[in-house]
């Protein structure tokens, strides 16, 4: 067993061991111990595998459970207080103004639940969340007809040009033009390459300063399936749990290289931190109107989503550029994806397509501002379900994603009808 796979193991059997003793005091020093780590080490592990001071974690966990009972039980809140390690019923107090901007009372009697979900320890790849330091680089754009092996290809490329580039490279995606797809690099050091820049296939853009920002990142082997598994767990999985949330800012990759070759990756998300809990809502749905299709197996998501975006760009091609909300359902082995449209789309019986209208029924809705894994906020949201004594329509969730205010981090709803009082 290697050491990450150990220091994770480690963690995880820490977290089910506070989810079972939050009524008591838990002390750090005895944490500490149990995980065989020392203090220091043990804030340092904790905070890499689940992006949460361990202090911050097991206050976030007391009071996620405190709202909890407010909200559906009759104990008094003296009695919730004591349950959960508060001094007082007036510390109580203060602590859930503070996070809901409520007081208990005002919170029980609304149709809003905050909570805090634990960890689950699924985690894939170690988190380093630390300030970092970008120096200088210059901007350059690589264009090829074809995605594939594009950042790899601008890479050896920019390496096949001289021996006297000593610099950091780093690269994202950049914007595709007409037929040709683009990939940028921003290099470090350049002053001695610059002229044979001038003459290569690279355009040149600009110079970025130096600059300083707050990372979350992790180091992957310079392979498609290792990298796409990395981003996914980092920016769906990690962050959704995690004290954080995307700063708008684009990640992006840096390469390590190894006898001239980019063995490995470095990859950078830029983040920044949240105080808010999850949120969820019971409601009743306003009327929504989505164009979908629905398809099983491999790709089941991509064919879904390319064939509503084909219908609409060749017949309603205004569609496609005003609407920023976007449907998704997953079933086993199947994918359900869309559009709203708002108004009756006519399709031809012979199309996978078809118009779609959630019903009007009593909804649980959980809201979140960071982009997450459509599986993974629906297993929250029906185990928060459960918990708190209500049956959920398990087979009728659906997600909208909502871009109006971003579409590199899109906020997301997820909805499962309910009845209340039947557990």
């Amino acid at each position: 067993m290697d050491v990450n796979t150990f220091k994770r193991e480690c963690i995880t059997a820490l977290i089910k061991y506070i989810e079972n003793n939050l009524s008591l005091d838990l002390d750090t020093e005895l944490l500490s111990r149990l995980g065989f780590v020392s203090h220091t080490q043990l804030y340092r592990d904790f905070y890499s595998v689940t992006g949460h001071p361990i202090k911050e974690y097991i206050r976030k966990r007391r009071l996620s459970n405190a709202l909890a009972l407010i909200k559906t039980s009759e104990l008094s809140l003296s009695d919730i207080a004591y349950e959960y390690g508060y001094s007082s019923q007036q510390t109580l107090c203060r602590v859930v103004k503070n996070a809901v901007h409520m007081t208990p009372i005002e919170y029980k009697n609304s149709d809003v639940y905050y909570f805090f979900p634990s960890f689950n320890g699924n985690t894939k790849n170690q988190i380093t969340v630390s300030t970092e330091m970008i120096p200088q680089t210059l901007c350059l754009k690589f264009y090829q007809h074809g995605l594939k092996g594009i950042e790899n290809n601008a890479v050896g490329y920019l390496l096949s040009l001289g021996s006297d580039f000593k610099g950091r490279i780093f690269g994202r995606n950049g914007k595709q033009k007409g037929t040709s797809f683009c990939y940028e690099l921003f290099i470090s050091d350049f002053d001695n390459i610059i002229q044979i820049l001038k003459l290569s296939r690279f355009e040149i853009i600009h110079q970025k300063p130096a600059y300083a920002a707050v990372f979350a990142s992790t180091t992957v082997r310079n392979i498609d399936e290792k990298i796409n598994s990395a981003w996914d767990y980092l920016y769906k999985s990690w962050l959704s749990l995690s004290m954080f949330e995307s700063t708008g800012e684009q990640y992006f990759e840096e390469y390590i290289l190894n006898d001239c070759k980019p063995v490995k990756l470095r990859l950078y998300l830029p983040i920044q931190k949240r105080n808010d809990y999850n949120k969820i809502t019971l409601e009743k749905i306003q009327p929504m109107r989505f164009l979908v299709s629905k398809a099983k197996g491999l790709n089941a998501e991509q064919i879904t989503s390319q064939s509503v975006v084909d219908y609409l760009s060749k017949n309603y091609a205004h569609i496609i550029k005003t609407s920023k909300e976007f449907y998704i359902q997953e079933g086993i082995n199947t994918f359900t994806c869309g559009i709203r449209v708002n108004i009756e789309i006519p399709v031809p019986e012979e199309k996978n397509i078809q118009n779609l209208c959630p019903d009007e029924s009593l909804y649980a809705v959980l809201h979140s501002n960071v982009m997450g894994d459509y599986c993974h906020y629906r297993d929250m949201l029906i185990s928060w379900l459960h918990d708190n004594g209500m049956t959920a329509d398990e087979n009728s969730v659906f997600a909208v994603y909502d871009a109006k205010e971003s579409f590199d981090n899109p906020k997301i709803r997820i909805y499962c009808p309910i009845e209340i009082g039947t557990k």
